[in-house]
């Protein structure tokens, strides 16, 4: 293949390099307002009063809404599909009911952020206080209920296949895992631009987002607009991990400005970013796991309790997807899941990259590396007992896992990891070291590559040839910043023969694009690709049909080599896509046009294997990581630098994950809110990232045989670095972030 498989730049590198590349924050209309929020300042308890006086007296201050001068409009930030009707309009764009601290309140729109931000600051609230809850505890004690309320705000039983007949004789694992809420900690922070038109009664929104027909569902319905009416332009995003697929900004803009009748920007800053969007949310999990004496699997009882923090949000959702990514990676005969949510006066827990797979596969591969310790089984040896192999099927879905390669990958990673000499050399240096300690470890992880079975997943795609030959594409594509437009010009250009700069894509609007569900589940490539491969064959059909025409000729003596046709009657023909496209247009008098609405059945298995070696200071409890390998099946890459880029920022966010991110609450509420106090993993602190792609576990529907990378890259990272810890330290710490003060803590005990 000419394009598929390589390494080709990015679409706006070069706007991004030179600062030409306009960001949503960077855009301004005439007679724009900026808005500023008023946030709760208390975790829980009701607005009493709103003294705006001050506000309004400062010159450019266009008005100031909160949640007593303003129509009772709800939504739910959750809400991405117009079916979803059994989920509740639990927020209203102004609360006057405050669920934690960064709730919001009020707006004030001025002539310039500057003055917004001052006003704002000058409007006073008063609060009738309620006691609030902070910690699973206090929310199971109902600590924060108001009357009639129950502590546990969804709850569900899970149950997947039978037990074995030898079932109870298994050796037993208790695992205990408790994961701490993670900011997404995008460069970009979250902005949102609306513009109202009273005269046409239409509302047109642009933001850095996953689903503009998902913004387009929750606003046009909040406002009780026609769909029609209400249009959602993606703009260029500086990441999201998942922030940018729920909605916070946009209902408010969209109320303002047609409050105001005119154009409103609202931009958070990285504070109102921390706190009052969402977080991956707090977990806390008891995996009881049974074991045959050879090491195989015959059941998995997972007891999970999440926090969705103030409001209910994805949560619910969220445990029972989480339950799903237990059947991904291994061969689980028998699995049970209780789940429950409770809420605490908390940042709003939300999505966040890998969607419970990187969960999952912490608390499953903290029970197997206890499996492989009490078994006196080497951790790769166990977790190749254990993997689903080809011809498997997914137990929870019944879908055929296809060509899946966790076994190449376990076996492949291991050697060139030099994993048996490693663990070697780590005991060796442990024995003669008393300060500093180190261990290599190992995780899995599996993922999805689409909605499908759970919804009926499809994708539409539309190509129409110019008069030179060129092609335009319209797709709804989300590029969250790491290349998807330049993926699907790579699909089309490979299957049109086409030189990628004689392609225009550009990104989903909802009044011009065809609907789509969104960046969700790992979908794009593996759906929305296919379906462009298979639009782009189309046009090909069409435009050698449309030279068949235009020359009168059977269709038969014609043929394509590369992107010229041929003659088999005429050696000397020459027909290029330009004769075609000309002639489409005088002679044909018609457009060369193809579409195709691709429905996709199946959900092959995609999995990574990571390894990783640490050095723990025992004094300081500081973990640095001396080495990481990440292993990873995709069938075929699409961009070959774009993958690797995907796998090793990944590996970056999931040594965090397992090392320093936290995002802590203190006594009253207030959560971290800047990057000075929530500590990154930056990539001078870890080694260079090496990456291995297992390449010959084509999927039967993805494009060119390919399957998904973005989430699944993040699912096994903060596992096989926890594991490494743990053998390190030769200890059980089940709780991440494995910080410094935490491992300290942790030695201090062990010793008394």
């Amino acid at each position: 293949m000419e394009l598929i498989g390589h390494d080709i730049p990015i679409h706006d590198a070069r706007g991004k390099v030179t600062g030409r590349l306009k960001y949503a924050a960077d855009k301004t209309m005439s007679r724009m307002a900026h808005i500023a929020m008023i946030f709760s300042t208390i975790p829980h308890g009701y607005v009493v009063s709103v003294d705006a006086g001050k506000a309004l007296a400062l010159p450019g201050v266009y008005g100031v809404f909160h949640c007593l001068n303003t129509e009772d409009y709800r939504f739910n930030r959750f809400r991405s599909q117009a079916t979803q009707d059994e989920l509740p309009q639990e927020e209203h764009v102004f609360e006057k009911y405050v669920r934690f601290v960064g709730d919001r309140v009020g707006a004030v729109a001025a002539r310039d952020e500057e003055t917004a931000r001052r006003a704002a600051a000058l409007v006073e609230v008063k609060y009738q206080e309620l006691p609030y809850a902070l910690s699973f505890d206090e929310a199971l004690e109902g600590k924060n209920c108001l009357p009639g309320e129950e502590p546990v705000k969804s709850e569900c039983f899970l149950e997947t296949g039978e037990a074995e007949p030898d079932e109870a004789e298994g050796i037993e694992i208790v695992a205990e895992t408790e994961i701490a809420r993670l900011h997404h900690a995008a460069m970009e922070t979250h902005v949102c631009i609306a513009d109202y038109d009273p005269d046409l009664d239409e509302l047109t929104i642009e933001s850095p987002n996953q689903s503009v027909h998902g913004i387009r569902t929750v606003v046009a319905d909040m406002l009780k607009l026609p769909y029609s009416r209400v249009r959602v332009i993606k703009a260029a995003m500086g990441g999201s991990f998942g922030a940018k697929q729920e909605w916070m900004l946009e209902p408010v803009a969209a109320v303002l400005a047609k409050e105001l009748r005119r154009p409103v920007k609202l931009a958070f800053d990285r504070a109102e970013t921390m706190r009052s969007t969402i977080c991956r949310g707090a977990m806390r999990a008891v995996l009881k796991a049974r074991f045959r004496a050879d090491g195989s699997i015959l059941r998995m009882d997972l007891d999970l309790l999440s926090d969705a923090g103030g409001y209910i949000g994805n949560s619910a959702a969220y445990i029972r997807t989480l339950y799903g990514k237990m059947f991904r990676c291994y061969r689980v005969p028998h699995g049970l899941m209780h789940g429950r949510v409770v809420s605490t006066n908390t940042p709003v827990s939300g999505a966040y990259r890998g969607w419970t797979g990187p969960e999952a596969a912490t608390m499953i591969e903290h029970a197997m590396e206890k499996a492989a310790k009490q078994l006196n089984m080497d951790p790769v040896e166990l977790r190749l007992k254990n993997v689903l192999l080809p011809g498997d099927t997914d137990h929870k879905s019944g879908l055929p896992m296809e060509e899946i390669r966790t076994r190449e990958s376990l076996i492949q990673g291991a050697e060139r990891f030099h994993w048996a000499e490693r663990r070697r050399a780590d005991a060796e240096f442990n024995a003669k070291n008393v300060r500093y300690k180190r261990g290599t470890g190992v995780g899995c992880g599996g993922h999805g590559n689409t909605y499908f079975p759970r919804y009926k997943d499809f994708a539409g795609v539309e190509l129409r040839m110019c008069e030179d030959g060129s092609v335009q594409a319209n797709i709804s594509v989300h590029d969250h910043g790491c290349g998807s437009v330049t993926a699907f010009k790579m699909i089309l250009a490979e299957t049109l023969h086409l030189p990628m700069e004689r392609i225009r894509l550009k990104e989903a609007d909802s009044a011009n694009t065809p609907f789509d569900f969104g960046c969700y589940a790992s979908r794009s490539t593996f759906v929305v690709g296919r379906t462009a491969q298979r639009c782009a064959e189309k046009l090909r059909e069409k435009i050698i049909e449309g030279a068949a025409e235009i020359l009168d000729c059977p269709l038969d003596t014609l043929y394509y080599e590369g992107a010229v046709i041929r003659s088999k009657s005429d050696p000397e023909l020459r027909f290029t896509y330009g004769d075609v496209g000309h002639g489409a247009i005088n002679v044909l008098r018609r457009e060369i046009f193809a579409e195709e609405r691709g429905q996709n059945n199946s959900n092959p298995g995609v999995t990574g294997t990571h390894f990783a070696q640490v050095e723990v200071d025992t004094w300081t409890g500081i973990t640095k990581v001396l080495s990481y390998l990440a292993v990873h099946d995709l069938g075929q890459t699409i961009n070959r630098a774009m993958c690797i880029a995907q796998i090793t920022g990944a590996a970056q966010q999931g040594c965090g994950a397992a090392l320093r991110e936290e995002i802590a609450i203190d006594p009253k509420g207030r959560s971290v809110n800047s990057l000075s106090k929530y500590h990154l993993m930056n990539a001078p602190a870890l080694p260079n990232i090496d990456v291995l792609l297992i390449q010959d576990g084509h999927s039967k529907e993805g494009p060119f045989g390919a399957k998904s990378i973005g989430e699944v890259s993040f699912v096994p990272s903060a596992a096989a670095v926890m594991a490494a810890v743990n053998q390190a330290l030769d200890s059980d710490m089940g709780m991440i972030p494995m910080s410094s003060d935490r491992i300290v803590e942790y030695l201090s005990k062990e010793e008394h």
